[in-house]
């Protein structure tokens, strides 16, 4: 510990490096071709909450394959090159469908092998920023992520009717549970990067969501800062759900009390907030330069979470509840306005994989 902080000096791996030689297909132009890519990937507990590690998952691929490097160059010294076995190189757990730099963000979309070890084999997966922090999952087969995007799913059933907004809405994920188990929610996603929003409604289900459900159920997407009064609509929300990270972190604003009055104030009667925070650590880059080698440390993110949730409690006096993410490496906490609901009838109202995480809740203090 120094500081208060777990710091690891990492040398950039391969930085610029195509996608083969870090173990992906690329299907993306060479133009758009991202020397970000060249950087450490993983779900960071700030914003995709679980802190699974593509990046641990491609490097200890890549020491496998230097430690049969050295051991089959020992044998040809002790055997003689006619007993050498060659081996096939092993398929590439992911290949880039796409990558861009927009004004907001550096952008990656992943696709995971379907025979893959990974926790992302046959899905699809949104990195952003310097940080290549998982920003969005995408599985055809299941909304369901087994991350803190499911818990967004149970926050219908103890609002009002009425519209719900997502600020923060990346690539979809947590609109698309949503959708499947409240068919007739109408839902505002606000995000401010409109070239994210034209890849996710390429290349991560998020169009399908914005044509309505047969009970009228819709996404309406809006491109714009979350954050804005113009973020808002007649009559206000009956839910507002946050999940607005950049760099890895939690914004700055969501540290501020004044934001959080303004966000109530968008409220309707009886309307609520369910916020993720953030977790016990995140990743960031010390670099700004995506062609130089940079430094790459862990922060304990408990300084920005705990923040967080201070602003949120001047804001919402007595009204602010929290909760810790269940089997979550990342430590991820989420925070709900208003007064605690009886979790016994918020449990029996929500679909059943839900249930255990609500009995989790508690007031903050």
């Amino acid at each position: 510990m120094i500081g208060g902080r777990r710091v690891y000096r990492l040398r950039r791996i391969l930085t610029g490096a195509s996608p083969a030689v870090l173990g992906f297909e690329s299907q993306t132009p060479a133009r758009r071709w991202n020397p970000f890519l060249g950087r450490r990937w993983h779900e960071a507990s700030s914003s995709s909450s679980s802190k699974l590690h593509i990046a641990s998952e491609i490097c200890s691929r890549r020491s496998s394959r230097r430690s049969a490097g050295a051991n089959a160059s020992a044998e040809v010294e002790r055997s003689g090159p006619e007993d050498v076995e060659v081996r096939k190189p092993e398929p590439p757990p992911f290949k880039c469908l796409t990558s861009w730099t927009s004004q907001y963000n550096n952008i990656v979309i992943l696709e995971g092998a379907e025979d893959s070890p990974s926790h992302y084999a046959g899905c699809r997966i949104l990195l952003l920023d310097s940080s290549g922090n998982v920003h969005s999952v995408y599985r055809r087969a299941t909304a369901w992520t087994k991350s803190y995007w499911d818990e967004f799913a149970a926050f219908p059933a103890v609002i009002p009717d009425g519209p719900v907004a997502i600020l923060g809405l990346g690539g979809g994920t947590a609109a698309r549970l949503l959708l499947e188990l409240w068919p007739s929610l109408k839902l505002e996603g606000y995000e401010i990067d409109q070239i994210l929003v034209d890849n996710a409604r390429e290349h991560l289900g998020l169009a399908e969501l914005e044509s309505p459900t047969g009970d009228g159920g819709v996404l309406r997407v809006h491109v714009g800062d979350a954050l804005a009064d113009t973020a808002s609509v007649d009559g206000g929300f009956a839910g507002i759900i946050v999940d607005l990270f950049a760099e890895g972190e939690v914004l700055p604003q969501l540290r501020d009390p004044e934001t959080w009055l303004a966000l109530k104030s968008r409220l309707r009667p009886g309307g609520r907030i369910m916020v993720n925070c953030g977790g016990a650590c995140v990743e960031k880059s010390d670099s700004k330069s995506d062609v130089e080698n940079g430094t790459w440390t862990w922060e304990d993110g408990a300084a920005s979470k705990d923040a967080t949730l201070a602003a949120m409690a001047l804001s919402f006096p007595g009204q602010l509840n929290w909760r810790k993410m269940e089997n979550s490496e990342a430590d991820n906490v989420l925070a709900l306005t208003g007064d605690v609901p009886d979790l016994d009838a918020w449990a029996a109202a929500v679909a059943e994989e839900l249930r255990a995480g609500i009995l989790a809740w508690k007031p903050y203090k």
